[in-house]
């Protein structure tokens, strides 16, 4: 998809991963982007950097574990070429089996029930306007075996298999689902594993290994975006190593 002129809805675009994607698409001559988080302050901020680049920017505050106003919200602003499922959180402390019933269930609808809702909303709007593109971002721990954090490992993996599921809506909707896996990347949820900070295991993580930066990310997000020879349910992981950002490409039917 030639992004030029094109409508797009950005998800947890206050910061990191979203906020890179969002100022990339005006970059690509993105002609309307709608950005949503949770966080007001910051999200005026991405609206700003966007606007900056020539596009229009709207910012909607929204909180995805709410998936009745999830679905509501996106029949009413989800008419558009292209969406970035990209919002996600992490469990923070305590950790599973010790968090609390409430919290599992936060992060379950934020990470993949209000994903799913968007997407079919998402799906039906752009199937009639004649087809679309939507990036869901997963992790590369969903390529693994585990994670330290059980519920983000797990709700990551069901957004890789709903997107391989999603294969199909190309040929019946002209609509190509495809799965951002970023590795380690330096943004704001870091801070959010431990009690007002790094948890000593993110910062074992982060000893071991190298950070991609959000816009190694966003440069990804807009070759899935405009290679419309991709099939259905395509991804590629975005890691760094030896100061080299490295790319594994995949496709629906491969794990």
């Amino acid at each position: 998809m030639d992004i030029k002129g094109k409508s797009a809805i950005v998800t947890g675009s206050a910061g990191g991963i979203g906020r890179a994607t969002a100022v990339m698409l005006a970059e690509r001559g993105a002609a309307e982007i709608r950005l949503v988080d949770v966080k007001a302050d910051a999200l005026a901020e991405t609206a700003r950097l966007v606007a900056a680049k020539g596009a229009q920017v709207s910012t909607h505050v929204l909180d995805l574990s709410d998936v009745p106003a999830v679905e509501a919200w996106f029949r009413t602003h989800g008419d558009v070429d292209i969406l970035h499922n990209n919002a996600g959180v992490v469990s923070g402390l305590p950790q599973f089996p010790d968090v609390d019933a409430a919290r599992l269930r936060w992060i379950i609808d934020v990470n993949i029930t209000s994903l799913v809702a968007a997407t079919q909303v998402a799906v039906q709007a752009m199937k009639k306007r004649g087809g679309g593109v939507i990036i869901n971002t997963v992790s590369t721990v969903a390529l693994g075996t585990g994670f330290y954090d059980a519920m983000y490992a797990t709700t990551k993996a069901a957004v890789m298999m709903f997107t391989r599921c999603c294969a199909p809506l190309k040929e019946e909707c002209n609509v190509r689902v495809a799965g951002m896996l970023p590795g380690l990347v330096d943004t704001p949820i870091l801070d959010t594993t431990g009690a007002g900070g790094k948890s000593e295991w993110m910062e074992a993580v982060l000893a071991n290994n190298e950070a991609c930066r959000p816009e190694d990310i966003a440069g990804s997000v807009m070759a899935l975006i405009e290679d419309d020879s991709l099939a259905g349910g395509d991804w590629v992981a975005v890691r760094r190593l030896n100061g080299e950002v490295e790319y594994q490409w995949g496709h629906a039917d491969t794990v």
